[in-house]
């Protein structure tokens, strides 16, 4: 007869691994997760901005990819590629749609919209430069025409990995502290 206790602890071992396991696929799938909701169609005048400003890529040489930010079903920011173009490796159309959209608003206004109102459309899946902006800004309603491929999140994931293991902390943390107390908006000033 076998003990409750061996019982017990195979029970924890198997549900311990298995929780590992869906966590492991989450981490390894989490990009893909767009794949079990239906495709939306996009508004037409929306569609048709994005299609004008990838071709606006194209004629400065740079990779077609056009971006509009929309705030309650109207365009408050449009952008394309300009990486080449400008010479600026930030120049991707998401961050220039959101350049523009701040730019014609205000920074104030701007972080202060509602963001369940706030959609970003692209042409193409945004990379993971753009997907940190729109995350760091909290804009969570993301739509786009074309994704990137399950490989390509693969590749981008590992190097992830990567500058996680290889990120360090380096000098006195204070020096940053003393520039933080300068500025207006700290506070306690």
């Amino acid at each position: 007869m076998v003990k409750k206790s061996t019982k017990l602890f195979y029970f924890v071992s198997v549900a311990g691994n298995l929780f590992l396991l869906a966590l492991f696929a989450f981490l390894v799938f989490k990009t893909q997760l767009f794949r079990f909701y239906p495709v939306e169609q996009i508004p037409t005048e929306i569609e048709n901005e994005l299609i004008n400003l990838g071709k606006a890529a194209l004629l400065s040489n740079d990779v077609p990819v056009g971006s509009v930010v929309v705030y309650d079903g109207e365009i408050i920011g449009r952008g394309f590629n300009t990486v080449f173009s400008d010479g600026n490796i930030a120049g991707h159309a998401e961050i220039n749609a959101l350049n523009d959209a701040i730019k014609l608003h205000g920074i104030d206004v701007f972080l202060e919209l509602d963001k369940s109102k706030l959609t970003v459309y692209s042409t193409y899946e945004p990379c993971e430069m753009c997907k940190g902006t729109l995350v760091h800004y909290r804009i969570n309603n993301v739509k786009f025409l074309k994704d990137k491929g399950f490989l390509r999140w693969l590749k981008n994931d590992r190097a992830g990995i990567i500058y996680e293991l290889h990120k360090k902390q380096a000098g006195d943390e204070s020096i940053q502290d003393s520039l933080f107390r300068l500025h207006p908006a700290y506070p306690g000033r």
